[in-house]
């Protein structure tokens, strides 16, 4: 099983790869109100939704605790600066201020970091055309299967194991319901290209 740190990272990693495949599909796709595309589009939203349920982010208890630590440092780190200084209370409160302002902003950029990007908006004007299914979403299904595989445990591989493992554990659940999303999704994509070579001379 990965650890707590590593499958929150790997979500967000597959989780930007199917963000770069929807954008490719929604960006190139002529008609966005097709059929297939707008399949696909519906279960690449699904599988993204279900990804982002996964628990893994940090519990109000810890962020408590965090907030905690970051203010007694920033009011211990604004006194010693006001001593240095030779300043007074006026000093200690304006230093704390600016300390708590970066301290905010350090935390808003690495909480960014750590947030997949949303599903992008459809253009206003037809795309090009789809050529292919985006090579990204592939890459988000080896990720995925792989995450989960590694979620599970080797011992779990097999089938009825691995149906058990399900049945137990919730985010192996999520983690194979947006598979199975993401699944339909490409097969979406294949149908509407085989579509298209039928149409074409």
């Amino acid at each position: 099983m990965p650890s707590v740190r590593a499958l929150p990272a790997e979500i967000g990693a597959v989780r930007a790869l199917i963000a770069d495949g929807y954008d490719e599909v929604i960006r190139r796709a002529g008609d966005l109100e097709q059929f297939w595309i707008r399949s696909a589009c519906a279960q690449l939203a699904a599988a993204d939704a279900e990804l982002a349920a996964v628990p893994g982010r940090r519990t109000p208890v810890i962020s408590v605790l965090t907030t905690t630590v970051v203010t007694a440092a920033v009011v211990a780190g604004s006194a010693a600066l006001a001593r240095a200084t030779g300043g007074g209370l006026l000093a200690a409160l304006t230093y704390s201020g600016l300390l708590l302002i970066m301290a905010l902003h350090i935390a808003g950029v690495l909480r960014r970091r750590g947030t997949a990007p949303a599903l992008p908006a459809p253009p206003d004007t037809p795309g090009p055309g789809l050529a292919e299914v985006p090579y990204a979403l592939e890459r988000a299904r080896v990720r995925l299967v792989s995450a989960t595989l590694r979620r599970a445990g080797r011992a779990n591989w097999r089938a009825p194991a691995l149906r058990r493992a399900l049945d137990s554990d919730p985010v192996l659940g999520r983690l194979a319901r947006a598979d199975l999303q993401l699944c339909q999704a490409i097969d979406c994509l294949e149908r509407y290209l085989d579509d298209l070579s039928k149409d074409w001379p």
